[in-house]
């Protein structure tokens, strides 16, 4: 068979690495979206108390952050005894900024592996979960697990009466922000 016609058959469909690599940009735009949209608000808005997973928005959007770091850090080192940390002492702009800036870092982590580094197992020896899985798997968890957050956050806020939050979804990522960014 021609090689030239196979690459073009394989290049017609997305590698693990390029759709990883696009869902850790798809969570890095998701957040900056939000974070963008949430720092036009007063401060009595985010901290309004409402009846979700988490009482505020500040503190769903610090529960996004705190877990893609927990996250991270057991894909960087494979630390078996990392440890999930909840909640922030800072300012809701440092909260912001953090997320945003950890963000940019897991993205960047995503970037620099290969198909292979990708495929490896990582264990987690944790009290709620025990066991090995492939890095890709542990990346798509925690960005669908921002997603999930960011949903709340869009909910949490309606309930309070903010009626214009962002698009974040990842299909409108896919096809109106790349397109007009080039980004991956």
């Amino acid at each position: 068979m021609n090689i030239d016609h196979d690459e073009k058959e394989r290049s017609r469909f997305m590698s693990l690495q390029k759709l990883m690599c696009n869902y850790a940009g798809f969570n890095r735009w998701a957040n900056n979206t939000i974070v963008a949209w949430l720092a036009t608000k007063p401060v009595e808005i985010i901290e309004s108390k409402t009846s979700s997973s988490f009482l505020t928005v500040i503190e769903t959007l610090v529960h996004i952050w705190n877990t893609e770091i927990f996250w991270l850090g057991l894909l960087e080192s494979g630390n078996e005894e990392l440890k999930f940390k909840e909640g922030f002492e800072g300012t809701n702009e440092a909260a912001l900024n953090g997320l945003l800036k950890h963000s940019a870092k897991f993205s960047d982590y995503v970037h620099s592996l290969s198909e292979k580094n990708l495929e490896e197992l990582v264990t987690l020896d944790q009290p709620w979960m025990k066991g090995e899985q492939p890095r890709y798997e542990i990346i798509q968890h925690c960005m669908n697990h921002s997603t999930y957050h960011r949903g709340q956050i869009i909910t949490m806020a309606r309930c309070i009466g903010i009626t214009d939050p962002p698009m974040t979804d990842y299909n409108y990522y896919n096809m109106v922000v790349k397109k007009a960014t080039n980004a991956t």
